[in-house]
């Protein structure tokens, strides 16, 4: 997973400041019901007719409990909000605040915003919103207690928290039939502690959940749409100019929803108001990432005023702080879009003319700019292609562009010289459909040949780009995936040209390829015939144990459509691994005709983002399953986190779960956008893990040391993730960190998953087979699963498929298992698709290399094995990714890894450690 930077350098500066209401409602007031606040008219006798009384109130504002909890309409792909959580809504907009005791987001402990949604769309998808006091999560204010209720028409919830000299108090309040939620922030210095630079508001969207435009009301020239320059968190002069001053962060759902959702968040005002009551505007700034945003304000006054943040503005930061008995007050509002896209929001904002139009094709996005060339707003057409865009005030000329989903774009400008201000039809060329083929299970990968445009599905049309680079969604791709059900769609739009076209199925299966040449207006169809099934897996089980869908808060892929990638790549078993989450999927497997296909194991990644005393750099990330979802609970009743060290965590699954199997995930990475999302890169200390010295020593002793109440360690997880997808070019690190746990006896299985969040990057490469000869057919027992993968009876792959055995005699060990005696013959079978290209063999023995051998797919090599003592084998196969490889596995290449088998040398029966590598 892709997570947030919070340890850079100039997190170190700011703080966060915020408006607060003046009256607090205690949480163990009762919450005024409708009734109490209803209106009883007063007949007067002489009024020949009574005054009708006003409808009854909508508000809510309490705690989501068991007896009232049906009445709650939770919903949509991120909502998870659950029992003790705390609720707000005024018919219109349903927001949920998590309880002080469900961490969420980047800060530990409750009292974050964590749902917002229309009450009858069920579309919520908003992640987390994170009060950053200091604008780093290592100085932000924990809350410590939350309350409740509805006071002079507004429902409200109020969160306070003190540490380190200062009191937070946050009210988030809906006002009966408001459109927008208000959040006031009030920051007091109550004692002496560490100076508050600058603080903020922090809103995560890892992996474009969410895509930003942002839009300033009070500087035009600041506003940069979907145009973001890079920011360089290290360097001052990058940091300065990535530093708007733009008050609007409007953030774009996804489209691939039945329900669509956007959010416009402003900082309205950041004042300070000093002792004798004064109140001065302070310096605001918006910063925008791909990944997540923050709205921010200074604590003080500049010496000398300017809009925009500049060296001297940030020397003067230096020595900013609010002294005790002042406040820092901030104002936000927060508008919610029934569509994804900016429209949607800024039709709500501006107060200008209309902009009309039509389209021939309903999937087309408008674009729009100003008369200075600056971005003004994006909307979506309408199911029967007209549309509706409000501009803002004296806007009299604009640039308009409107591109198709098949990437076709047409540029027009326009004056706005009366009240239709029509711009016309636009007309798409005409595209060609492909008619896809019926139950046959596979991918279909479309190439452009010529002048023809390799085609994009699920590109979101909306141009973000850093830089000038665009960077696409998780759900852009070149590939359409089938399932073989009656769900697949059955056809395809194409601009007309000519493709090559690639026909697989995964791992197990060789390549189809076709020509394809698709004409205007007309209906195209190939002659399909299904990849053929070259290597047979009756006695291993195929398995990716890290895989995401739109639940996850850094992805937007609903989980029908991970269910068909996954079963579109050949593969069995998939782990369901949301992050802090637990969804139970398994119904949809019946309700898409996939039974006895594939089996669908409940779980979560447990990850860690959050710096508290317990863990100062996070417990990293983590998979545990199989579990048990329990929908009523927030996240689904997914284990506890934050504020615990790893072996904590290991002891609140192992409570929860004995039987479930934990796995170390990525405890490397290659260049990562959060420091703390790699285990092995910190240890929850800031401390590197070091292979080369003992896990005693005083680099890596923290490994070892037990909790004092449950007595586990953090090196008592059960499987460690040496090869993932997404971080493939750190897997000679992590496999170095493997043996080095090996040779010192902490016997851990090796696994590699996809960790694929969307369908950009393909599910299950890498996979693990695991040996379960008398399994049966799926689903699987998940204990008897769950012990083949703990006992190592298993193999990663990215496309080399092998057998290992070790044999002396009859006696024979396969991978997991403990080999008695000192010599014998390690047999390696490897086979390929023909897709996949295979040249070298490597054995290790105790971390160091044995032998090295070339081969070719369908070697059968047998290697004399003389251990003088207790040691481990290893086998590696790789091999350079060819043309059709790389069309199919960006970023991967042909690699596999076993798991040891064990060698007892002097045959006693028990497996000793060969010790720490030289």
């Amino acid at each position: 997973m892709a997570g947030l930077s919070t340890n850079a350098k100039w997190m170190l500066w700011l703080p966060l400041s915020a408006f607060l209401t003046s009256v607090t409602l205690a949480a163990s007031k009762p919450n005024k019901s409708v009734d109490d606040e209803g209106f009883t008219p007063q007949l007067e006798e002489f009024l020949p007719v009574a005054e009708a009384p006003p409808p009854p109130s909508l508000l809510r504002a309490e705690q989501i409990k068991t007896e009232t909890f049906d009445s709650f309409p939770r919903g949509g792909p991120d909502s998870i909000a659950g029992l003790g959580d705390w609720w707000l809504s005024n018919g219109k907009l349903c927001v949920a605040v998590s309880d002080v005791d469900h961490s969420a987001g980047i800060v530990a402990g409750g009292g974050t915003l964590i749902d917002v949604g229309h009450c009858d769309l069920a579309n919520d998808q908003w992640t987390y919103g994170n009060i950053l006091t200091g604008l780093a999560k290592e100085t932000a204010i924990p809350v410590t207690r939350v309350s409740a209720g509805i006071r002079d028409g507004s429902a409200e919830i109020t969160t306070m928290g003190e540490a380190d000299g200062i009191r937070q108090t946050v009210v988030y309040r809906l006002a009966e039939g408001a459109d927008s939620l208000d959040i006031d922030v009030n920051i007091e210095r109550v004692g002496d502690g560490k100076a508050v630079h600058m603080s903020g508001l922090f809103t995560l969207y890892s992996q474009r959940a969410l895509t930003p435009f942002s839009y300033s009301s009070y500087v035009p020239d600041a506003t940069l749409g979907f145009q973001h320059p890079a920011i360089d968190r290290n360097k001052v002069s990058s940091l300065l100019a990535g530093l708007m001053p733009s008050d609007w962060n409007i953030l774009v759902g996804a489209t691939s929803y039945d329900t669509q959702v956007s959010y416009g968040v402003q900082l309205e005002s950041a004042e300070l108001i000093t002792k004798n009551g004064s109140r001065q505007p302070l310096p605001r700034f918006l910063a925008v990432f791909p990944n997540y945003s923050l709205h921010g304000w200074m604590s003080r006054p500049l010496w000398l005023q300017s809009e925009r943040l500049n060296w001297l503005s940030m020397l003067q930061n230096q020595f900013m702080d609010i002294e005790i008995g002042e406040k820092l007050l901030a104002k936000f509002k927060l508008l919610v879009g029934d569509r994804s896209d900016v429209a949607s929001v800024s039709d709500q904002i501006y107060q200008g003319p209309l902009l009309r139009g039509y389209a021939n094709d309903s999937s087309v996005s408008v674009a729009i700019w100003d008369q200075d060339d600056r971005p003004v707003t994006q909307g979506r057409v309408a199911a029967d292609g007209s549309f509706t865009i409000r501009l803002p005030k004296r806007t009299q000329w604009v640039k308009m562009q409107a591109t198709s989903a098949w990437g076709q774009k047409i540029t027009r400008e326009l004056s706005l010289a009366d009240a239709r201000n029509d711009s016309g039809r636009w007309v798409f060329k005409k595209k060609g459909l492909l008619k896809l083929p019926r139950e046959m299970p596979m991918s279909l990968y479309f190439f452009g040949l010529g002048d023809t445009t390799t085609p994009e599905f699920g590109n979101d049309l909306l141009g973000f780009t850093e830089a000038g680079v665009s960077l696409p969604s998780s759900l852009r791709r070149n590939r359409v995936d089938l399932a073989g059900v009656a769900t697949d769609p059955q056809e395809i739009d194409l601009p007309p040209g000519q493709y090559r076209v690639l026909a697989s199925r995964g791992l197990e299966y060789d390549v189809k390829e076709y020509l394809l040449t698709i004409v205007a207006g007309k209906t195209s169809q190939l002659p399909i015939i299904p990849p053929r099934q070259v290597w047979h897996s009756d006695d291993w089980r195929s398995a990716d144990l890290h895989v995401h869908s739109g639940a996850s808060f850094d992805a937007t892929l609903p989980f029908d459509e991970r269910l068909r990638s996954f079963v579109a790549q050949g593969a069995e078993i998939l782990v369901a691994s949301e992050h802090n989450r637990l969804v139970d999927y398994r119904n949809r497997v019946v309700a898409l005709g996939l039974a006895g296909q594939v089996q669908v194991v409940v779980g979560a990644e447990l990850t860690g983002m959050a710096r508290t005393a317990k863990a100062p750099f996070t417990v990293g990330h983590s998979n545990a399953f199989p579990l048990t979802a329990k929908p009523a609970e927030f996240a689904g009743g997914a284990p506890a986190v934050e504020n615990r060290s790893l072996g904590e965590v290991i002891a609140g699954v192992r409570q929860v779960a004995p039987t479930a199997v934990f796995q170390l995930n990525h405890p490397r990475a290659a260049d990562p956008l959060d420091a703390d999302l790699a285990f092995f890169d910190h240890l929850s200390l800031g401390k590197n893990y070091d292979p080369s010295q003992s896990l005693d020593s005083s680099n890596n002793e923290s490994l070892l040391a037990p909790d004092p109440v449950s007595g586990f360690r953090d090196i008592d997880f059960d499987v460690i993730e040496v090869l993932n997808g997404a971080e493939f070019a750190v897997y000679t690190q992590i496999r170095d960190d493997w043996f080095s746990l090996l040779n010192q006896g902490a016997r851990r299985a090796a696994t590699g998953n996809s960790d694929s969040h969307g369908l950009r990057s393909v599910v299950a490469a890498p996979r693990n087979y695991i040996y379960l000869p008398a399994a049966g057919a799926l689903p699987l027992d998940e204990e008897v699963l769950s012990e083949g993968i703990r006992a190592g009876h298993s193999f990663t792959t990215t496309g080399p498929l092998l057998a290992v055995t070790l044999r002396s005699g009859s006696a024979e060990a396969g991978l997991g298992d403990l080999f008695k005696g000192g010599r014998g013959e390690l047999h390696v079978q490897i086979d390929a698709a023909p897709w996949v290209t295979v040249d070298k063999l490597t054995v290790w023995v105790n971390g160091k290399i044995y032998r090295e051998l070339s081969v070719v797919a369908g070697d059968h090599r047998v290697v004399d094995l003389i251990a003088d003592r207790d040691s481990y084998v290893v086998v590696e196969v790789s091999g350079q990714p060819g043309s059709i490889y790389r069309s199919l596995m960006p970023g991967l290449a042909p690699l596999a890894l076993s798991n040891p088998i064990y060698i007892d040398a002097d045959g006693d029966g028990q497996w000793r450690a060969p010790a720490i590598m030289n």
